[in-house]
């Protein structure tokens, strides 16, 4: 018998059981589309979001401001590249009450290398995020005074140039990060007046760079 016979002889015998293990789209159960998790869970707020947006409730000991300035602490502060000149600050007739009122703050360990005012490339992630945050819509009618505070090693006078200049560069980067015009991100040094932790004056707590919002 001929190969070619033998061969459709056993393909015609194997036709039911092939027929019966033929795989067609009804053979696999429906399939209900499912959600893209990522985009179905909405992203819980970072720490420094739910400081900032209500220091009432900020759980973060790094972020808890260590010094709370009022509206007549901030009308008084110089600024870094306006040295003659005070933040003007916006009040509705400037009453005693209104010069007390406590404004949003927040802190932030912005780490430096040793006598420097750069920041550090590491650093950047979370001015990234803080520049993102500042730059929606619920921020619209705030300025951002960004302070440098110090611990208490070494005089007085050159705590409060370093706190100063520190305090620039991250005004400087935020306002680059958050495409923010001219005078909604401004700077000022505090040197060791306003320490954190004024029991260990030397404490690494007390290096920090405060964010304060204020009304425009």
């Amino acid at each position: 018998m001929k190969p070619q016979f033998i061969a459709l002889i056993a393909a015609l015998a194997a036709g039911p059981a092939f027929a019966q293990s033929t795989i067609t789209l009804d053979s696999f159960p429906a399939v209900e589309p499912q959600a893209d998790t990522a985009t179905a869970q909405t992203e819980a707020p970072s720490a420094l979001a739910s400081c900032l947006t209500d220091p009432t409730v900020c759980a973060s000991s790094e972020h808890q401001a260590g010094w709370t300035p009022t509206m007549g602490d901030v009308q008084n502060i110089r600024l870094v590249d306006h040295e003659a000149e005070p933040l003007r600050v916006s009040t509705s007739g400037g009453t005693s009450a209104e010069m007390a009122q406590s404004l949003p703050s927040v802190d932030m360990e912005i780490l430096f290398d040793y006598n420097s005012d750069a920041v550090r490339s590491d650093q950047i992630s979370q001015l990234s995020e803080l520049a993102t945050l500042l730059k929606t819509e619920q921020f619209n009618d705030y300025r951002f005074l960004f302070l440098g505070h110090t611990d208490a090693k070494g005089s007085a006078e050159y705590n409060q140039d370093l706190s100063a200049r520190r305090a620039e560069s991250v005004a400087r980067l935020v306002r680059g990060l958050a495409n923010l015009e001219d005078g909604r991100a401004v700077a000022a040094g505090q040197g060791f007046t306003h320490l954190k932790t004024p029991h260990d004056p030397l404490n690494a707590q007390n290096r920090r760079v405060q964010l304060v919002l204020v009304p425009r």
